[in-house]
C-alpha cells in the first residue's frame, strides 16, 4: 500500500478540523536538518473530543462521519506514516477547547513520504473554507515563512509576511 504524501495528510486532519467547527486553525511545519527531524501541527479551536472520542479517532474503523465511507483513516494512517518514518503522532483534545495533532518524523527515513505539493494543498484548504482563519508557518533550520487569513488591523491579512 502506498502512503499518500504529507499534504495529503495535512488536507485530510485540517477537513476533520472544519468539520469539527474549528473558525481557527493553525498549521506549522517545521524542517530541522541539524536535528533530522520534521514536524507537523495543527491545532484548531473546533469542538473537541472527550478521552473516550479521541481513542476512538486513532481506531481506523471508527468515523463520526454519517455519508460516505464508515471508517475514519485520516488520525490512524497519519500515525501508521509517522512511526514508520522513525517518529510519532500525538494528539491533544479537550471538549469545547479543540485539538492538537503533532506528527513527527526522521527527515532522512527512507519511509518518510515527500512533503508534495503544500501550496497547492493550502490553496484548496482556504478556498473550500472561507470563514475559517488560517494561521500557517513554515520553518526549515530556523528560517520561518509565516501566512495568515487573518484580516489584521495592519493590513497585512493574506499577506506572506516574513517572521525572524
Amino acid at each position: 500500500m502506498t502512503m499518500p504524501d504529507l499534504s495529503l495528510h495535512i488536507l485530510d486532519i485540517v477537513e476533520n478540523s472544519t468539520r469539527a467547527g474549528a473558525k481557527e486553525v493553525s498549521l506549522a511545519i517545521v524542517e530541522d536538518n541539524k536535528a533530522n527531524r520534521v514536524t507537523i501541527t495543527i491545532i484548531d479551536d473546533g469542538k473537541g473530543m472527550t478521552e473516550e472520542e479521541l481513542k476512538r479517532a486513532l481506531d481506523p474503523f471508527y468515523t463520526t462521519k454519517k455519508e460516505r465511507r464508515k471508517v475514519g483513516l485520516g488520525l490512524p494512517m497519519l500515525r501508521e506514516t509517522a512511526e514508520q518514518a522513525g517518529g510519532s503522532l500525538v494528539v491533544r483534545s479537550a471538549p469545547g477547547k479543540g485539538t492538537e495533532v503533532r506528527a513527527t518524523m526522521a527527515l532522512n527515513h527512507i519511509d518518510r513520504p515527500p512533503l508534495g505539493d503544500i501550496n497547492e494543498t493550502l490553496k484548496i484548504v482556504i478556498a473550500m473554507n472561507p470563514d475559517v482563519i488560517f494561521d500557517i508557518a513554515y520553518t526549515v533550520d530556523g528560517e520561518t515563512e509565516k501566512f495568515s487569513t487573518r484580516d489584521d488591523s495592519q493590513g497585512n491579512g493574506g499577506v506572506p509576511c516574513h517572521a525572524a
